[in-house]
């Protein structure tokens, strides 16, 4: 298996397994996530490559998940200076959950991160998500902030 950025011709696997994990989110927060056919647009997805802020994890010719995310510099006079890895999704094909693909994009992201110099990474994910809260933790996130919702 290969960690690396994908092409555009990745993008058709790409948005079925963006497809996978969307489902579970319209499921889990209906009054939020509606039930599209795609995910990720084919405009966004040429852009993520091009600005290096997808990898896809690639075993022969099938993309078993990716994971994005962008860098931004927080800038702040009453804070310490941060440049955070923000992962914006994370994916496994529901097929090969469990096989430690999601902790090697983890990695990969973290490697890439100190290499531009990154100070931390940062992600949230649905309190209902329990399998990927455990990948998190076990990888070493911790809980820094919790987030409250009130529909009105």
């Amino acid at each position: 298996m290969i960690i690396k950025i994908p092409k555009i011709e990745d993008y058709e696997q790409v948005n079925k397994l963006a497809k996978q994990v969307h489902e579970l989110h319209v499921k889990w927060r209906p009054d939020l996530f509606l039930n599209v056919d795609e995910v990720i647009s084919r405009d966004n997805f040429r852009e993520m490559i091009q600005a290096k802020e997808i990898f896809i994890a690639k075993k022969e010719t099938k993309i078993l998940g990716y994971i994005t995310f962008n860098i931004k510099e927080k800038i702040n006079p009453s804070m310490r200076y941060r440049k955070q890895i923000n992962i914006d999704a994370i994916c496994v094909d529901e097929e090969n959950r469990g096989e430690g693909i999601g902790t090697l994009l983890l990695e990969y992201t973290k490697k890439f991160g100190k290499e531009s110099n990154c100070t931390d990474m940062y992600l949230t994910v649905n309190e209902e998500n329990e399998n990927a809260i455990k990948v998190y933790e076990k990888f070493g996130f911790k809980v820094k902030s919790i987030a409250y919702s009130m529909t009105i």
